[in-house]
């Protein structure tokens, strides 16, 4: 059931609890919201007290014209205060990922093992308008909605399973073209490089390695990092590991979190 708070006293955001146990919150990726998960909610709450919510600017949650990466953090934050966890094991799924890493830099002991999917540890534009850059001459003059169409396949490996989880996610809420720029300016200029080698907790990476926009390296470069931290490479998978093989994921985090 879909309940809601108020983060800093003014921005309401969305979230639901599933199942019972030590508590798991995920957190989705740019321009989705989360129903991005609904792969895997039902197998990890199961074994655990499964936390979804809506970042700002997405979903059913407030969609403010101005936001940051550090708003992110703190929302991540102030929903763990307001639900009275004393520590929560954390999974970020693309920008959900950098939210991840930034939280175990700025609390620490609000955290107890971190899973990354899809991450990387900076960034000065969007992953999306990067690989829009490189592949510019290929969508040239295209609108929108067949520039995304012509950039699938560098992104995603399963077709028809990536084309069913996007359909759920649109359904359950759509941005307008500004509402996606406000969240691509909000991942603009973060950088977490000199702060990873101070992260003192388990974090497990899990990388599609078809995954065009947050390429394997970009794991790889979190591992040389973060000293008690694990890569797993999905084979059969793009960007969307939690999608393309939900069924080796959701058993990947179960064995990693117990």
């Amino acid at each position: 059931m879909m309940v809601t708070f108020k983060s800093d006293g003014s921005v309401t955001i969305a979230y639901e609890v599933t199942g019972q146990g030590e508590p798991l919150i995920l957190i989705h990726g740019i321009n989705g919201n989360l129903e991005m998960f609904y792969h895997n909610v039902e197998e990890l709450s199961k074994y655990y007290q499964v936390i979804t919510y809506d970042l700002r600017g997405h979903g059913k949650s407030d969609r403010p014209l101005n936001y940051t990466m550090n708003d992110h953090i703190d929302d991540c934050f102030r929903l763990i205060i307001h639900l009275n966890i004393k520590r929560a094991n954390i999974l970020g799924f693309s920008l959900g990922a950098y939210i991840g890493l930034g939280f175990a830099i700025n609390y620490p002991e609000y955290l107890h093992k971190l899973i990354l999917v899809g991450g990387k540890g900076h960034g000065e534009v969007s992953s999306y308008a990067r690989l829009m850059t490189k592949h510019r001459h290929e969508i040239k003059g295209l609108p929108k909605n067949e520039v995304l169409e012509k950039l699938k396949p560098y992104i995603y490996h399963n077709k028809d399973i990536v084309e069913e989880w996007l359909q759920n996610v649109s359904h359950y809420a759509t941005m307008t073209p500004d509402e996606e720029a406000i969240a691509s300016r909000s991942m603009a200029n973060f950088d977490f490089r000199n702060s990873m080698e101070f992260i003192d907790k388990e974090v497990l990476l899990i990388v599609g390695e078809h995954d065009g926009l947050n390429p394997p390296f970009e794991s790889e470069a979190i591992e040389q990092k973060v000293k008690r931290s694990h890569m797993l490479e999905f084979n059969k998978s793009g960007h969307a590991p939690l999608a393309e093989e939900y069924e080796r994921f959701n058993d990947t985090v179960v064995r990693f979190l117990s």
